[in-house]
């Protein structure tokens, strides 16, 4: 609520919140204030902080598909085996895949993992944008101030059930009391007609109410249009634009994204997790419009200007990725990865880098190779000790261990 979000988003959403707030006056001194503009620039501002994340996602992207058919071969090897020493000589192959590329598998999903807590603040700021805007504030507590010399309470607790806004959570509410910051959460969420209302049940202060909404709707007025009200509020008007726009938009990005992702790849190896992935990819647009239609305008603005960020600034790094070449691009992977491990006390053994030139490039899956074949080859260069534990194949487990060791 006003009292800004808390747990893990709260230092994105106070640093956004921030950068929101800092943009809003730089264009109130150039005599633009509009919550709309100030939108779309935000969500320039914020989608060039991310860049660096986008890039390396992009770039393990392209490396991904240089892997890909040598892990989809070491896959389909070991298809339906599921005893321990598959399983293991299974990981141990693709892990050898991974060092051979100077690639962390991690590596695809930390920058999705970074971006997630930011968009929810970003989101968090969007929808509660009095809560982190110091002028928008002001405005609102005119009106919360005013309230007090009237008997508010139950007019303000039933009209917040009916905008989604649910007192029973308010912290430190007093019996028949609500704070100035709880009033402002319960009219940030107000459209046109919960403001005529409102100035309806109070009409002492009808003259305070109407200047200080009039100042609020010209702040949020686009197109005629106040980004408060849902587009459903004005019919199939202009305000259906946005919806349509959301759908259009994400159904290019949709696009370009599954051009730049099955460019490299063969679609016959096309997995079922790829191709169910694909399938959201033309699913989600629609849920996007219609999700737009339901929430304020102004929830709708973000997503569009976020999304037509996106596929500018995802044209520009996948021109700069293709340009790029691949094989100095592993060479400086395998290098940094190598630099790590030695800062980290980790020797580089012999095993794993033979699996990494030999199984990965010879993987045969109308001959595929038993995991006894690999415990053979460890045999050659180790003697097991006495007493040692052993697995159905006669070969210890120890056996299949050193491999990694040699």
């Amino acid at each position: 609520m006003l009292t800004q979000i808390g747990g893990i988003l709260k230092p994105f959403a106070w640093v956004f919140g921030q950068v929101f707030n800092l943009l809003y006056e730089l264009l109130g001194v150039i005599g633009i204030e509009n919550v709309a503009v100030t939108v779309v620039l935000f969500t320039i501002v914020t989608k060039l902080l991310m860049t660096p994340l986008t890039i390396k996602q992009q770039r393990f992207s392209k490396l991904s598909s240089k892997m890909s058919p040598e892990l989809s071969k070491i896959t389909e090897k070991y298809k339906g085996k599921k005893d321990e020493q598959s399983i293991r000589m299974q990981q141990l192959e693709q892990q050898a895949v991974y060092e051979k590329y100077g690639a962390n598998p991690m590596s695809g999903c930390l920058p999705m993992l970074i971006t997630l807590p930011i968009m929810f603040a970003l989101y968090r700021v969007i929808y509660a944008i009095p809560a982190y805007v110091d002028d928008i504030y002001v405005l609102y507590n005119t009106i919360a101030e005013s309230l007090k010399s009237v008997d508010y309470f139950s007019y303000m607790t039933e009209i917040a059930s009916t905008v989604g806004v649910a007192t029973s959570k308010f912290a430190e509410i007093g019996d028949n009391v609500l704070t100035n910051n709880h009033l402002i959460d319960i009219m940030t969420k107000f459209g046109t007609e919960q403001w005529e209302a409102l100035t309806e049940q109070f009409p002492a202060l009808s003259e305070t109410i109407t200047t200080t909404v009039t100042k609020i709707n010209d702040i949020h007025s686009i197109g005629g249009a106040n980004i408060l009200n849902t587009p459903s509020h004005y019919g199939f008007s202009l305000a259906l634009l946005i919806p349509v726009l959301a759908v259009a938009t994400q159904l290019l990005q949709s696009k370009l994204s599954m051009a730049s992702t099955n460019k490299n790849q063969n679609k016959n190896n096309e997995s079922a997790m790829a191709q169910s992935m694909n399938s959201m990819l033309y699913i989600m647009p629609f849920v996007s419009g219609f999700m737009c239609w339901m929430f304020p305008i102004c929830i709708g603005i973000y997503w569009v200007a976020s999304t037509v960020v996106t596929i500018i600034s995802q044209f520009i790094i996948n021109r700069h990725i293709d340009r790029m070449d691949l094989d100095e691009m592993i060479q400086k992977n395998v290098e940094k990865q190598n630099k790590r491990k030695a800062k980290m006390g980790i020797e580089q053994g012999t095993k794993m880098a033979e699996l990494a030139k030999a199984q990965t490039k010879n993987i045969n899956t109308s001959s595929r190779g038993t995991t006894a074949t690999y415990a053979n080859a460890a045999n050659k260069t180790y003697t097991a000790p006495e007493n040692k534990v052993t697995t159905a194949g006669g070969k210890s487990i120890s056996d299949y261990a050193n491999i990694l060791k040699k």
